[in-house]
């Protein structure tokens, strides 16, 4: 008996059927062997952002200004006296506009630079806020120009113009962040710092990492406000304390609560003073009664110290210490920074 003539064709296609599963070719009703799954991509390294000195360059700094803000509004007889400076609604204010509430910044710092069309201001913080509502609310302050570049994801730059000025906003990672007022958005301090966020720049020495700023840094300890100028000191910046600045290499300035509830400040200049020290201390201390008996002096209370100032001297720094009255001192920062202070915190 002869066989069906499709038969043939019939049979052809389940083994064709069969063999196409076995290799997995089939539909998936087939039970085809699935693809094999995509490796995860490796976890990005962190980003740098321990030491936030150590994010900024230490080329043509003019001079740094370190603060720790959520420690200094910690001290409970502070708390009067801050507000007095800086009240409550203009900080709630600030913290609306910025997403960042200066309150709970754990640490800052504010450097400026010498750029080719003027100066540059660089502001870094370690915030509590939420970095994608900062991101949105610096957009929406942008009146041009605006520019992003994500280098990965957790570091993004935000550039474009505030007026006639730009700006440029820098996130690095989930609690760092980054403003830059004025200067180039691609060569300027602000992606500076992703750079150094992203170890490409461990050869770039930082703000406090040698020289006399470091030593400075040494002597005062972790004070939580410090203040710092690289020198040479040229012009009528040379002229100041009484020349002093002319041989320096350095100046700063440590301030932290005293435990007789003052303000213990501390003033150093940096230089080779080891065969003039002893004088050099007399003549920064005579500098400082100039300043302290002036107009300004009188107005932040440096001429009613609560301890009248000691000098000191050393091979690599002169210095003064000085312990003044809080209430003074914030009373007369309050009045001659108020308005400029109120612009800053809108």
């Amino acid at each position: 008996m002869t066989e069906a003539p499709e038969r043939g064709p019939r049979r052809r296609g389940v083994v064709f059927g069969l063999l196409s599963c076995a290799l997995g070719l089939a539909l998936p009703a087939c039970g085809g062997a699935p693809p094999p799954a995509a490796r995860p991509s490796p976890p990005l390294p962190p980003l740098d952002t321990a030491d936030l000195t150590r994010l900024l360059p230490q080329a043509g700094l003019r001079w740094l200004v370190l603060a720790r803000p959520r420690e200094i509004a910690a001290v409970p007889w502070l708390i009067p006296w801050i507000a007095l400076v800086a009240p409550e609604e203009n900080l709630a204010r600030h913290a609306r506009a910025t997403g960042i509430d200066l309150r709970q910044v754990r640490e800052a710092a504010i450097a400026s630079y010498a750029g080719r069309a003027g100066d540059v201001t660089f502001h870094v913080a370690r915030h509590s806020g939420e970095p994608r509502t900062i991101e949105r609310l610096f957009r929406r302050r942008l009146t041009g120009r605006e520019r992003r570049a994500v280098d990965r994801p957790d570091l993004v730059r935000l550039s474009g113009d505030i007026g006639k000025a730009p700006h440029t906003l820098v996130l690095l990672g989930r609690d760092v962040v980054g403003v830059q007022d004025g200067g180039s958005p691609g060569r300027g301090p602000a992606r500076i710092a992703s750079l150094y966020a992203l170890g490409r720049l461990r050869r770039s020495p930082t703000a406090l990492s040698g020289g006399p700023l470091a030593a400075l840094a040494a002597r005062f300890g972790p004070a939580p406000l410090r203040a710092f100028a690289p020198g040479p000191f040229e012009g009528e910046l040379a002229r100041g304390a009484r020349g002093l600045l002319a041989a320096a290499t350095a100046v700063g300035a440590a301030a932290r609560p005293s435990a007789r509830e003052g303000i213990a400040l501390a003033i150093a200049v940096a230089g080779d003073f080891s065969t003039s020290g002893e004088a050099a201390s007399e003549e920064l201390l005579a500098a400082w009664d100039e300043l302290a008996h002036g107009s300004f002096g009188h107005l932040l209370g440096l001429d009613a110290p609560v301890e009248p100032p000691l000098a000191t001297h050393a091979p690599d720094a002169v210095a003064i210490a000085v312990e003044l009255d809080p209430r003074a001192l914030a009373r007369g920062l309050a009045a001659a920074t108020g308005e400029r202070l109120q612009d800053m915190l809108r």
